[in-house]
């Protein structure tokens, strides 16, 4: 989950009473022996406060359903006075704010997200910085569940790989003894998020989930990624900022707007625009209004000023004379079709104007923090020398770039993240690249991690990665690094993989050689794979299926198919692993069937072909029929079918 934390996190003083004479017995200490947790295949019981918050509830049931799958018994779950006349003083859960907790922590004093891990007088305790709201929601502070997923992954060995409960590994034990225990844990990053797709309007309603699968896929979906501690310390708002700004200021305030071709504004009505980001009016209005939304009240507060969702414009004196001339590699690594590569180099107009709206509102307020994006043409880290500071947060969100990459464009981009996290400033990972591979089976598992790794030895402090497709069935082990790594950062990803391969029993060593098979496919896609997609006009995260067919040819999948059935074999005398087994066969199987339907568009359309309407209807009839065994996110597919095929 997280590091952990000296013991002198905890308070200690005349409050070294562990319990209540009215509990579990007066002055007990920190014990020094083990706990005894499970015996005889009977897990303890779980205490929680007698109010206990949502969180904490929640906490509960998700502990006693894993000791659950563990043992076959369910344990109590009760709160505090009931376990005060138990005949016995040993071997409890306790969990959140209980009076063994607040004894001797004081949990106000731990940081949002913390939890302490404690053996207390042969009982065991879990208790976090906790808030109200709903625990899977990213902006509630859930300390006491993220201890139990921490306790759950490291001590119970639980492993999850996909949401539902085939996606869930938990080992079987009819007894655990937990060791002395004393720590604090807490995540790393001060965000870890992954955006959940929603998709927008969907052509062909009939090729996604169904309404009532979709509902069901989305709620395990949330559990999911809170098992993996998706959250944050604090909301950050930030995102394109400026959208309707000029119809909001462009009469009265158009020296605030890009100037084109001696034009200020958008260049046609609608069209998007960037701002004139040197101008110190624009700077003092940014600035005015965080203050009226309460921003110069003391403590942590943000500025958004992303640039709109557009490369940075503006031909003004004021914001040329900001400007510094480009890396001497900037134009060998960006690529040709890329709007970068027909506007200048801009970043130091954008760094030195965060820069200056920092100082302008921590004048009111010196904890404030202005977040930007490094995008589009303003990606390269400044090359003018221009130091910035902790209170300016970067996105890194390379607007282009997807896997896989050369190994020169890979040092590349890890050249850029390190010329960012060298100007002082902090820095996230903001990237789309995640929305790439359609449901194929599209493996880049490594060297993300290899960015990743960079990132995170080199001043990651958060992420928000754009999206989460949910092609578990296909793309496995390059969502269980994308999980994993943002609980754990320093992990090695080949371990991480080994835990994933591990879920799969007797056929780990069949599964690792399916997915190696196709990552080694998948880094042999480089160079031609640009080249498909700009002959296809289409996009890496929009209109996949375009491309589907000929980057995936029927005679692809021969390979991966006999992969799989060397695993069914293998598998033969061990019913879970052969249910996993099956997941990824019915993957590879959807993936091939979609490949079809795109083939059979490029004869003459899938709705107006009649190999088309065929195609179609199979692919239909299997999402039905399977879509609850969740191998992907069909809705997904639906809408990149939608905007591929219109």
């Amino acid at each position: 989950m997280g590091q952990a934390i000296s013991r002198r996190t905890f308070s200690f003083g005349s409050a070294a009473a562990l319990l209540s004479a009215q509990t579990m017995g007066q002055g007990q200490a920190a014990s020094p022996s083990s706990v005894t947790l499970i015996e005889g295949g009977i897990p303890r019981p779980l205490v929680i406060p007698d109010q206990p918050l949502d969180c904490v509830v929640y906490a509960a049931r998700e502990l006693a359903a894993h000791l659950s799958k563990a043992t076959g018994t369910l344990p109590q779950i009760i709160p505090e006075h009931v376990a005060s006349g138990q005949s016995t003083s040993e071997g409890f859960f306790f969990l959140g704010d209980t009076a063994i907790a607040r004894a001797s922590i004081d949990l106000g004093s731990l940081a949002p997200e913390a939890c302490i891990l404690r053996t207390i007088g042969g009982n065991f305790c879990i208790a976090g910085r906790d808030g109200p709201g709903d625990p899977l929601d990213p902006d509630v502070t859930a300390g006491t569940l993220f201890g139990v997923y921490h306790f759950l992954q490291n001590h119970l060995k639980v492993r999850w790989l996909w949401p539902g409960d085939l996606g869930t590994m938990v080992p079987k034990t009819a007894s655990l003894i937990v060791p002395s225990l004393d720590e604090v844990v807490a995540p790393h990053l001060m965000q870890r998020h992954v955006r959940l797709f929603k998709p927008g309007k969907i052509d062909r309603p009939e090729l996604g989930f169904s309404t009532t699968a979709a509902a069901d896929y989305r709620a395990e979906e949330r559990i999911f990624i809170r098992r993996h501690r998706m959250g944050r310390r604090q909301h950050i708002g930030y995102g394109h900022a400026f959208g309707d700004w000029w119809a909001k200021y462009g009469d009265q305030h158009p020296e605030w707007f890009q100037l084109v071709d001696g034009r200020r504004g958008p260049v046609k009505p609608g069209a998007r625009f960037s701002m004139s980001i040197a101008d110190p009016g624009l700077h003092q209005q940014i600035v005015t209004l965080w203050r009226e939304k309460g921003g110069a009240r003391r403590g942590a507060s943000f500025i958004n000023a992303v640039e709109n969702d557009i490369p940075g414009l503006c031909e003004c004196a004021l914001c040329r004379a900001l400007d510094s001339p480009p890396p001497p590699d900037y134009l060998t690594f960006i690529p040709p079709q890329s709007k970068m590569a027909r506007h200048p180099f801009v970043t130091d107009r954008y760094a030195r104007s965060w820069l200056e709206i920092q100082r302008l509102a921590a004048r009111d307020n010196p904890d404030v923090t202005v977040v930007g994006y490094a995008y589009f043409n303003y990606f390269a880290p400044p090359t003018s020398g221009v130091r910035l500071n902790k209170n300016i947060l970067v996105g890194f969100c390379p607007s282009s770039w997807f896997y896989p990459r050369t190994a020169a464009v890979q040092e590349w981009m890890k050249k850029q993240w390190r010329g960012w996290a060298n100007t002082g400033a902090r820095i996230f990972l903001r990237t789309n690249h995640f929305l790439d591979g359609y449901c194929m089976p599209f493996i880049f598992a490594h060297q993300f991690a290899d960015e990743f790794r960079n990132a995170a030895t080199n001043g990651l402090v958060g992420t928000d990665f754009d999206s989460l497709t949910g092609q578990w069935a296909t793309q496995g082990p390059t969502l269980y690094l994308l999980m994993r790594l943002q609980s754990q950062p320093d992990a090695d990803a080949n371990a991480l993989l080994e835990e994933y391969y591990a879920c799969f029993g007797p056929v780990a060593a069949d599964v690792k050689a399916y997915f190696e098979h196709w990552e080694n496919y998948t880094m042999n896609l480089s160079g031609r794979l640009e080249q498909t997609f700009a002959e296809l006009k289409a996009s890496r995260w929009k209109s996949w299926a375009r491309a589907a067919a000929i980057v995936y040819p029927e005679g692809s999948f021969a390979a991966g198919q006999k992969l799989l059935s060397k695993a069914v074999q293998s598998a033969a005398h061990d019913p879970q692993a052969a249910e996993r087994v099956n997941f990824l066969q019915l993957g590879l199987e959807h993936a091939r069937l979609c490949c079809r339907a795109a083939s059979a568009r490029s004869a003459g359309g899938v709705q107006k072909s009649e190999a088309g309407g065929q195609a179609a209807d199979a692919l239909i009839q299997f999402r039905r029929q399977h879509e609850r065994t969740w191998i992907a996110n069909f809705d997904h597919c639906a809408w990149v079918e939608g905007e591929s095929w219109n």
